[in-house]
């Protein structure tokens, strides 16, 4: 295996050693001592913990029992990601994850190494409030990590397949139709009209319990509320699949209307980070591997149709079917697009899911042609992360 050189040292970093691997990190952290581990480091909300054990397992079957183990773990654990790992000198896995904390989400990246006498396994976790922040000094280590043992093991010839999981949480509340929704927002700011009790959108609430009936405001009411009364724009994410079923879902700073394909709304109060979790589910994030495509760019006006779904699908050209293999079985899966706009912004992030294949990524266009990119689930998840909490 030809692994590069490791990043020496520079001012401001310190090399860290285990008897299994080696790697750089950030001077100001600071090493803790911690039962049950070789090391753990803690510095700018970042806490790095190195175990091992003997193994002589292949990377493929520690990796299967790892994903196998760790939903369980944590009640409410996400998947994100999980990628083949080439840098440490030694076959290994990259698996991300996202696990719920009582003082907010914690967002993990789990380095697992084997050298055929041991499995190693770094782990990085770190606030999901910072993920956006602490990539770049994540990544920075984790791309720094060398195995000093004798590497007897061999990489895998084929990868092990991955946990088909349910990701994401739901929206729980009272269903909603669309004039109810409309109602609900129009007292944002505003007392109680009691002409309103005479039309089907405000029975609708009364009924749903979310206005009583002489016009007071429950404190969770009045909670999905707040935002609208300050103006504030909302993140949206516009799904449809090939079998034309469209879904919206719109969150304002913690006030979530979740509109099915039925069109009925689900309306709540929800924390930004938990929002996160439920636009994941959404999208159907989860742990996918990643196959980049030859073709980088597709005419514009192709993309398009495939894009819209329905029965006028178009076939992807014989000739970039035959140069792309990749491109071509994902192309053919059934496609879920979503259509991802931010406040402030007119131009939406496009994402496509494949059904049983991964993830693409629509960029811009340019001469006629548009350019189309495989994307790790982990990125995509990135996204969101941006998207709602910076």
């Amino acid at each position: 295996m030809l692994v590069p050189d490791p990043p020496a040292a520079a001012a401001g970093q310190t090399e860290d050693r285990t008897a299994r691997v080696r790697f750089v990190r950030p001077s100001g952290w600071r090493t803790e001592e911690t039962a049950g581990a070789d090391l753990r480091v803690r510095g700018d909300d970042v806490v790095l913990t190195v175990r091992s054990r003997p193994s002589d397992r292949a990377i493929g079957d520690e990796n299967a029992s790892l994903l196998e183990r760790l939903p369980g773990s944590v009640d409410g654990l996400l998947l994100v990601g999980c990628d083949v790992w080439t840098t440490a000198g030694a076959p290994a896995r990259l698996v991300e994850y996202v696990r719920p904390d009582e003082e907010g989400d914690i967002a993990g990246a789990h380095l697992l190494l084997v050298t055929g006498r041991h499995r190693v396994d770094l782990t990085i976790e770190r606030p999901l409030a910072r993920m956006t922040a602490t990539d770049d000094v994540v990544f920075a280590v984790l791309e720094s990590v060398r195995v000093l043992d004798r590497v007897t093991a061999s990489g895998s010839r084929s990868l092990e397949p991955l946990p088909v999981l349910l990701s994401g949480s739901t929206l729980t509340g009272p269903s909603l139709g669309a004039e109810a929704v409309s109602t609900l927002q129009n007292l944002a700011g505003r007392r109680w009209n009691p002409a309103l009790l005479r039309t089907d959108g405000g029975r609708e609430l009364v009924a749903a319990d979310l206005v009583g009936r002489f016009g007071t405001v429950p404190p969770d009411t009045a909670a999905v509320l707040a935002p609208w009364a300050e103006g504030v724009q909302p993140t949206t994410l516009d799904q449809h699949d090939d079998d034309g079923r469209v879904t919206r879902l719109q969150a304002w700073s913690g006030t979530v209307v979740d509109t099915g394909a039925d069109g009925r709304s689900v309306v709540a109060s929800v924390p930004p980070e938990r929002v996160v979790g439920l636009l994941a589910g959404r999208l159907g994030i989860r742990p996918t591997w990643t196959w980049p495509f030859r073709t980088s760019v597709l005419p514009g006006d192709l993309l398009d149709r495939r894009l819209a779904g329905g029965e006028s699908t178009p076939d992807l050209p014989a000739a970039v079917a035959a140069d792309d293999p990749t491109l071509a079985a994902f192309w053919a899966a059934p496609w879920t697009v979503s259509a991802l706009v931010r406040p402030g912004r007119t131009r939406p992030l496009v994402v496509v899911s494949a059904e049983g294949i991964g993830f693409a990524r629509v960029g811009r266009t340019e001469g006629g042609t548009t350019a189309f990119a495989a994307e790790a689930s982990a990125n995509v998840y990135r996204t969101l992360v941006r998207a709602l909490l910076g």
